[in-house]
C-alpha cells in the first residue's frame, strides 16, 4: 500500500483549527473518545475560544486516567453536520465534575474526512522495536486503510519497518508491518506516520471494517 502521507508534512503543532469557535457552541453537546477507554463519553462545552474548548466530561469511567497532553477526539453535530476534532488535553480545571480544556488541532466534517478516507482516532497502539523487550506505548491519533499517524515519545528512524498493534477495542486489535514514512517532532514527543505494508487477512477485514464504521456509520 502507498501514497499515505502526514498531512503535507505539517506537524500537530503547526495545525491548531482556524473555524472552532466558528462551529463549537458554548452550552452545547459533545463527545470525547479518549485511549483509556472504547466507549464515547459525554461532555458538555462550557467555553471556546479558538484554538481552546473547555468541557465538562459527564461520564468518564472512574477506573480509567486522563492527562494533561492526552490526545482525544471531539465528536460534535451542529444539528446539521457532524465534526470531528483533533486535539490535545492542556489542563485538568476540576475533578468532580471533570472539567478539562483542550487545544484543538484541526476541525474537520465528517463528510469531508470521509471523501479523504482518513480519520481522527484516539486508540492505544504498541510499536515493537529489535532489540527492546516491551512494545512501546503510543497513541494512534489517524488512521486509513493505507496508513496511520502514531505519537510516541520514542525516537525511530525514517523508513524503519516495524510491527504496530492497534487496540480498536477491548477485545479486537489491527497488527500490521509499517514503515515510517513520516517523522515531527512535538516537543518532547514524536509523531510518525506510518504505511501499511504487510498484514495479514484477518487484519485486513479488521482494518476495513473499523474504517468503515466512519464511512457509512451515523
Amino acid at each position: 500500500m502507498a501514497g499515505y502521507n502526514l498531512d503535507e508534512k505539517i506537524g500537530l503543532l503547526n495545525m491548531f483549527a482556524k473555524t472552532t469557535l466558528k462551529v463549537v457552541k458554548t452550552s452545547s453537546d459533545i463527545e470525547m473518545r479518549h485511549y483509556n477507554t472504547f466507549n464515547n463519553i459525554n461532555a458538555v462545552v462550557n467555553n471556546v475560544s479558538d484554538p481552546l474548548i473547555s468541557i465538562t466530561i459527564l461520564d468518564f469511567p472512574t477506573d480509567s486516567i486522563i492527562s494533561p497532553r492526552d490526545f482525544i477526539v471531539l465528536n460534535y453535530n451542529d444539528g446539521k453536520d457532524m465534526y470531528l476534532v483533533s486535539g490535545s488535553i492542556v489542563s485538568i480545571e476540576n475533578l468532580n465534575p471533570l472539567k478539562v480544556t483542550i487545544t484543538t488541532i484541526k476541525i474537520d466534517k465528517l463528510k469531508d474526512l470521509r471523501k479523504a478516507e482518513r480519520f481522527y482516532i484516539s486508540l492505544p497502539a504498541y510499536i515493537k522495536v529489535l532489540g527492546i523487550v516491551e512494545p512501546i506505548f503510543s497513541i494512534a491519533t489517524n488512521i486509513s486503510t493505507s496508513g496511520l499517524k502514531l505519537v510516541c515519545n520514542f525516537s525511530l528512524m525514517l523508513e524503519d519497518m516495524l510491527e504496530i498493534t492497534v487496540m480498536l477495542t477491548k477485545t479486537e486489535k489491527l497488527v500490521f508491518r509499517g514503515k515510517v514514512v513520516r517523522k515531527n517532532n512535538i516537543i518532547d514527543l514524536y509523531e510518525y506516520g506510518f504505511e501499511i505494508y504487510e498484514l495479514t487477512e484477518s487484519n485486513r477485514r479488521n482494518l476495513h471494517h473499523f474504517v468503515n464504521q466512519f464511512k457509512f456509520d451515523g
